[in-house]
């Protein structure tokens, strides 16, 4: 007796119930789909898009060969989107984006910084009335913060004549400048100095999370490392520091944010990239620390 085949022959993957589409809260959309085809059908292809938002692509694919006929997929797709202003379509509608919303961690700690980078080392600013030793360490002697001017020592003056500034620290004379040498009075008023020279600065690092479709982001993203940025992105990019945090910053010395890392990774059309960046409140000298390129 025949077999008798009837039906849909597969040659097109048929979807199978329970399609979900997650949304991670800053753009990133996932799916997994199952799929159920003839093994002598057109196959599904990494790349190809997905059943509810076309601009979801596949990028992996399992496969699983139930009998000599018939394959069932198991595809994970990925895109990225924006939420759609309620005013101009249905409230909650996905639209297609280029980058995710940066989701970001942060954390502020003390560093051991050289005791002559510390704003107040030569100079501070004195209220009237008030002790200057309470707001400068070093001080500037009868000169100015850029240009001090110390009187001799009576603590060191033998290989070299040093010059002495508040809570004893010393200098040796280079032409018309002074050099520090350290803090080398023993009175107790100055115990705290004594031998020191460093001090614990504050210090805050942030860490983000971008997912972008473009190549030139990630592009982007590798020639700045180690470029100082007045804003939280650059010209035409996303944003790396949410405008909450701020959208300006400028420092004394420069801008106050700094792209110190970041790590790539590939899903398919999607680039994960994540980065941390630095935040000096004085601002990384330009010299030094190039700012972003537009």
């Amino acid at each position: 007796m025949a077999i008798a085949k009837t039906g849909n022959a597969l040659t097109t993957s048929l979807q199978q119930p329970g399609n979900v589409v997650s949304n991670d809260g800053y753009g990133l959309l996932t799916s997994t789909v199952n799929y159920t085809g003839n093994d002598g059908g057109t196959p599904i292809l990494k790349g190809s898009d997905h059943p509810e938002f076309s601009f979801m692509k596949a990028w992996k694919i399992a496969r699983e060969y139930r009998s000599l006929e018939f394959v069932g997929y198991k595809v994970d797709y990925v895109g990225i989107c924006s939420e759609a202003d309620g005013e101009a379509e249905d409230p909650g509608l996905w639209t297609e984006a280029t980058n995710t919303i940066a989701n970001i961690s942060g954390a502020a700690s003390l560093a051991s910084e050289g005791i002559t980078s510390h704003p107040n080392f030569f100079d501070g600013t004195v209220p009237e009335g008030l002790d200057p030793e309470d707001f400068m360490i070093a001080g500037h002697g009868t000169g100015t913060g850029s240009a001090p001017v110390y009187p001799a020592s009576t603590l060191v003056t033998t290989p070299v004549q040093e010059y002495v500034g508040m809570k004893g620290a010393h200098f040796k004379k280079v032409g018309t400048t002074y050099q520090f040498t350290g803090f080398k009075d023993p009175n107790s008023l100055y115990r705290g100095y004594y031998g020191k020279s460093n001090y614990l600065a504050a210090t805050t690092g942030l860490s983000g999370i971008i997912y972008t479709s473009s190549d030139a982001v990630v592009q982007k993203f590798i020639e700045n490392v180690g470029h100082s940025s007045l804003e939280n992105g650059w010209t035409g990019g996303p944003l790396l520091v949410p405008n909450f945090m701020g959208e300006y910053w400028e420092g004394a010395n420069g801008a106050q944010l700094l792209l110190s890392g970041v790590n790539f990774e590939q899903y398919g059309h999607i680039y994960k990239c994540s980065y941390q960046i630095r935040i000096n409140m004085e601002g990384w000298p330009r010299a030094v620390y190039p700012q972003f390129t537009a």
